[in-house]
C-alpha cells in the first residue's frame, strides 16, 4: 500500500499546477467548488458522491490541492473530479482529475533479448573487392 500512495502523490503533484491555474483563471471567487468521487453503480452507470464539504470563494488552490490528494488515497481506485458551479449566471463546470483505467501504471513488460551479429573482417582492401 505504500507504494500505491506514493504512485498516487505523484500523479497528484503533477496535476496540482494544472488545478492552481484552473482556480486562478476561471474559478475563483463566486463559483462552488466540489471534489467528487465515482460510486459504481451497475457496469455502465457511476454515482458521484461528494468528498468533505464544498468549497466556497476560492482564492488560491492550495486546500482544494490537499483535498483532492486526501480524497484519491482514499479512493485510489475510483474516478475523482472536480464539480464547480455558479449560480448567476448559472453555470456548471466539470473538470476530470482521476480516472483509473488511463493512469494506472503500466504492467511491468519483459523486453526481447538483443540479437547481435559479428561483423565478418575483411583483412585488406583486395579482398573486399573482389568479394
Amino acid at each position: 500500500m505504500q507504494l500505491d500512495s506514493y504512485y498516487i502523490k505523484l500523479t497528484c503533484l503533477a496535476l496540482f499546477n494544472k488545478v492552481e491555474n484552473l482556480v486562478q483563471q476561471s474559478l475563483r471567487g463566486d463559483w462552488v467548488v466540489r471534489i467528487q468521487y465515482g460510486v459504481p453503480s451497475s457496469a455502465n452507470t457511476l454515482n458521484w458522491q461528494q468528498w468533505q464539504s464544498p468549497f466556497f470563494a476560492l482564492q488560491n488552490a492550495r486546500s482544494l490541492n490537499e483535498a483532492i490528494l486526501a480524497c484519491r488515497l482514499n479512493y485510489p481506485l475510483h474516478p475523482v473530479r472536480l464539480y464547480a458551479e455558479k449560480v448567476r449566471p448559472e453555470s456548471h463546470f466539470i473538470y476530470w482529475i482521476h480516472t483509473p483505467d488511463h493512469q494506472a501504471p503500466p504492467p511491468a513488460e519483459s523486453l526481447p533479448e538483443p540479437r547481435y551479429t559479428q561483423p565478418a573482417l575483411i583483412p585488406d582492401y583486395q579482398q573486399a573487392k573482389a568479394s
